[in-house]
Formats: structure tokens, sequence, C-alpha cells
């Protein structure tokens, strides 16, 4: 009913350690933020899946070591163990990252410009004539819809009559004919 004293360190001292791993884990995590910008959205994101997987794996400690039993101590000893880790080595480490995430930076910006300068040189001629093909396209067009318009008379160029036609007895309204007088 009652454990020993010994069993229980050994327990506190598990969840220590994975206090420890789990927060060199949220460093990689850190180094990677530090790298690429991130908006909230994605930082929130990353923080729900970080602390689930950390749910997940005490949940399975605790499952192993604990024999099925959550204590409120293990989550104490793992909380421990993390704060140890930020306020000691991961301080020391944050602060060597940082340099190493400038370096990062520049080595990723002046990789991706080579690139982008290698990539705008093969494009640009594809790009050129293709702009050519659709400019004398686009101009065809222009033409042929600018001829194929009939180009109407003005209003005080035309004059309809609009004589009422009988044919066998009955009559029909409508334009029969049109007469184009010119301006004087």
């Amino acid at each position: 009913m009652f454990e020993n004293i010994s069993s229980t360190l050994q327990q506190c001292g598990y969840f220590f350690a994975a206090g420890l791993i789990m927060g060199l884990f949220y460093e990689a995590l850190r180094f990677f933020r530090m790298i690429l910008r991130h908006n909230v959205v994605a930082v929130c994101i990353e923080d729900a899946l970080y602390l689930s997987i950390c749910a997940f794996i005490s949940f399975i400690i605790a499952l192993s070591v604990g024999i099925g039993y959550m204590r409120i101590y293990y989550i104490v000893f793992e909380a421990m163990g993390a704060a140890i880790y930020f306020l000691t080595v991961g301080r020391l480490l944050n602060s060597i990252l940082r340099h190493i995430s400038g370096a990062t930076k520049r080595f990723i910006r002046t990789i991706a410009d080579k690139i982008w300068h290698y990539l705008c040189k093969f494009f640009a001629p594809i790009g050129k004539k293709i702009k050519m093909i659709f400019g004398k396209i686009a101009e065809n067009a222009r033409k042929s819809a600018f001829y194929s318009k009939m180009h109407l008379k003005k209003p005080d160029e035309i004059e309809y009559n609009d004589k009422v036609q009988s044919i066998g007895g009955g009559e029909r309204a409508g334009v029969v004919k049109a007469k184009i007088r010119k301006k004087e």
C-alpha cells in the first residue's frame, strides 16, 4: 500500500530528468524561431504542439515509472527540472544560439541571394519571350476587335422611314428602308 522512499525518489528523479530534456527540446524550438520569423498564430500553434507532446511524454513516463498513477509531485519535479535547465544551461545556450542564429541567417541569406540571382538569369530571357508573345497576341486581338466593329453612323446622319406597309389587306409596322442623309 505504501511505497518506499527510494522508489519515490527514483520516480521524482525520472521526472526531474524529463523536465531537463523537455527544456532542451524547447531550446531547439526557440532556435528555429530565431532563424525564421514567426507570427503570433504560428508561435501559439507551435507551443500548443510542444505542450501536447510534453503532456503525452509525461503520461507515458507516469504509466511506466509510476505504475499508472499520476501524482502531483511528478509534475512539480518536472517543472523544477525545466526551470533549473532554463536558469542555468538554458541561459548560456540561449546566448550562444543567438550568435549562431545570426550567422546562420546571414549564411542562408547569402545562399538565397545567389540562388535568386541564377534563377533570374535563367528565367529572365524566358519571361521576355513569353511577354513578347503575349504582347503580340494582345495587340492582334486589339486590332481585330477594332476592325470588327461596325462603325455606326451618328444619329443626325440617319433618317428612318417608319411607314406602315400594307400587305394583303393587313398592316405591318416596322422599318422598311433607311435613307442616309449627309450632313450639310
